[in-house]
């Protein structure tokens, strides 16, 4: 389908009639669901579903994110459930001060004099300024939507801040308080840092960039010059996904970029789980060129994997490096590990492995044995880890155990743990939460339930090639835990009526390989799963008020005639499949015409439209890279809604009332 030269609007290749499933609700009864009188013509009054979703889970705390004072006395840590900041101190090992902070708190920086500390608040779209000494909030900053990372530049005075929903950094002017620009980044920024020459700020972005879905990902590392405040080179990682904390090594190590990541196998058939080829842990090594800072940069990029040939690393974190680099540690968030790395082996396998071999060693199970000097257990979940300043300890944040490990680095020895004052009791919600990060139970712990639904819940972005009993056959794209309370069943193709089967044995069979979780794991699971919300929505104003063209765009969602005046078939009007008392969504099959050679069925469930603006790519199969694609590149037939009608700008309005559900 393409826009016509003459009048603007989306024309048909050809037009047949309606696909009605054989389970279809009469028009009747789908009109009282959308709220819509049987002969009314009008778009239905609809409930804000911008109202505040915020469930607080104020008993947790959950730490995060941590920073070390300059003298190393003071820990900083970042709760993201408690909402709000501790001060430990290091000697005593006890908590001294807290101060609450915006919602969801993510990430800690400090600023270059020692007196300031920064915290993105995610669902807050905020940055709380805090003054380290006396533990007051000074200000609350505006960020964009959803932020992560941060750091100030090396004069403290410029703040760099990743937005992860919505793909930029917001660049803070700290004297006037004032965003100056935002920087478009990759796909979902999170970790950032500052380069040791102050030079350059480097953002991981944790997902892929939208691209084919069969195509293996690109992800990318976002390069930012501090002087002119602009992108200078967007690095290309290939083949990985969920990149998180960077830690970069002094010259004399190397100099090397640490980056711990995913390295999915997506377009091989699941049945490779038992060969334990279907996803690796690992780290990508980038090493900057030796060139002037202010000039043009080349950076090489080799991917080294951390799991062993029998065991699995999932979900790498946080990494940080001593000061003399000598030592490098990586939390496994997923396998509740952090690896010791001798930096100087690491090094070794580098240039012993000749350049057109190394991107071998992106698929090599036989390399951490050359350079991880060993494994420590930590608490549940470990997420940020950090370096005392003179080398002696490492701290890191225990997620799912409200605590600090403390590493002895020259013993190599986790020597004590700090507890940072949760809840001694485990709630069943909590308990689901915890095996929702845990890889324990799948085959050779190659995964969690988070190593698929990164950030809490949310779809990696990637199409699957799931076992069927046609090996390469219908593939399907990765679909959001966000907000899915009531929209059963699920699955695209509605195969599982409820999440205990989705979870249950289905979980364990085909996806863990494993026995998995028993009866009452699954229900805690499930309970954890029912308590994830969507974040606050910035396309839709807090009162519910539409701007214009979201009302004009409304108006298409609920329309019943085309602008030729004919009646449309009530199978091709938007709400009839994407009810909105029902999250958007019919909660049956539907053959929209968008099945291909590859898949062995042609109706597939109706996912909600619920946070639409924030899960990219569309589609069963994620062909669609943009909203805008599902009408004007996958809807030739006008099986998926009438819009061969539309005009470039009425399909506009319709896109920008989507975002605001």
């Amino acid at each position: 389908m393409k826009p016509d030269s003459a009048n603007g609007t989306l024309r048909n290749r050809r037009r047949i009639g309606p696909h009605f499933p054989g389970a279809l609700l009469s028009m009747a009864l789908l009109a009282a669901i959308a709220g819509i009188p049987v002969g009314a013509s009008a778009a239905p009054r609809i409930p804000n579903h911008n109202e505040d979703n915020y469930i607080p889970r104020a008993n947790y705390l959950s730490p995060v994110a941590m920073v070390l004072s300059r003298n190393g006395l003071w820990l900083y840590v970042v709760c993201e459930d408690g909402n709000r900041v501790l001060a430990v101190n290091t000697k005593t090992r006890q908590v001294v001060r807290s101060v609450m902070v915006g919602r969801i708190p993510k990430a800690i920086a400090l600023s270059p004099d020692g007196k300031a500390l920064y915290v993105s608040n995610e669902q807050s779209g905020s940055v709380t300024e805090i003054d380290a000494q006396t533990f007051q909030i000074l200000r609350t900053l505006s960020a964009g939507w959803g932020p992560v990372g941060l750091t100030t530049d090396s004069s403290g005075k410029v703040l760099y801040v990743a937005n992860t929903l919505g793909n930029d950094v917001s660049v803070i002017d700290l004297k006037s308080g004032q965003e100056l620009k935002r920087l478009e980044a990759g796909h979902f920024p999170e970790y950032v840092t500052l380069s040791r020459d102050g030079s350059r700020i480097y953002i991981a972005n944790l997902l892929a960039r939208l691209a084919p879905p069969d195509q293996p990902p690109v992800s990318e590392l976002t390069v930012i010059d501090t002087r002119s405040q602009m992108v200078t080179a967007r690095i290309s990682i290939p083949g990985v996904i969920q990149m998180r904390h960077i830690a970069e090594l002094p010259a004399a190590a190397g100099g090397y970029l640490l980056i711990p990541f995913m390295r999915p196998k997506n377009l091989n058939p699941l049945v490779q789980i038992q060969q334990g080829w279907y996803l690796t842990h690992g780290l990508a090594v980038i090493r900057p060129s030796a060139i002037d800072s202010r000039g043009p940069r080349n950076y090489q990029v080799t991917e080294v994997l951390l799991d062993d040939i029998d065991r699995y690393y999932a979900d790498g974190f946080g990494v940080a490096v001593t000061p003399s680099g000598r030592w490098a540690l990586v939390t496994a968030s997923g396998a509740n590990v952090v690896s010791v790395l001798d930096t100087a082996k690491l090094r070794q396998l580098l240039l012993r492995t000749p350049p057109v071999q190394r991107a071998e060693l992106a698929n090599r199970l036989d390399s951490a044995i050359h350079f991880v000097a060993r494994r420590l257990a930590t608490g549940r979940n470990p997420a940020d880890v950090v370096t005392s300043p003179d080398g002696r300890f490492a701290y890191i944040a225990n997620r799912m155990d409200d605590s600090i490990s403390v590493v002895d680095i020259a013993r190599t020895q986790v020597t004590s743990t700090i507890d940072l004052g949760g809840p001694g009791e485990v709630s069943i919600a909590r308990s689901g939460e915890r095996l929702f990060f845990d890889a324990g139970a799948s085959f050779e712990g190659q995964m969690a339930c988070a190593t698929c639904h990164p950030h809490e819940g949310l779809s990696d972005g990637l199409a699957w090639s799931l076992e069927t009993p046609q090996l390469g056959r219908d593939v399907v794209e990765n679909r959001t835990l966000y907000g899915i309370d009531g929209t059963s069943p699920f699955k695209w193709n509605g195969m599982n009526p409820d999440l205990n089967t989705q979870d249950g044995p289905r979980t364990a069979m085909y996806i863990f390989r494993s026995q998995g979780f028993n009866a009452k794991e699954v229900s805690d699971l499930v309970t954890y799963l029912l308590s994830l919300r969507l974040p606050p929505n910035p396309h839709r104003a807090q009162d519910g008020h539409l701007t214009e063209a979201q009302l004009r765009g409304k108006a298409i969602f609920f329309r019943r005639r085309s602008n030729f005046g004919t009646l449309i078939p009530p199978a091709d009007r938007c709400y009839y499949c994407h009810s909105p008392v029902t999250h958007y969504t019919s909660r049956v099959q539907m053959d929209v015409g968008t099945s291909t050679p590859y898949d062995t069925i042609h109706a597939f469930d109706v996912p909600q439209l619920e946070g639409v603006a924030m899960k990219p790519p569309y589609l069963h199969n994620g062909e669609a890279l943009t909203l805008e694609q599902i009408w004007t590149e996958f809807n030739p037939e006008d099986k998926h809604g009438f819009t061969s009608d539309l005009r470039k700008d009425e399909l506009n309005d319709l896109i920008d009332y989507l975002k605001t559900l």
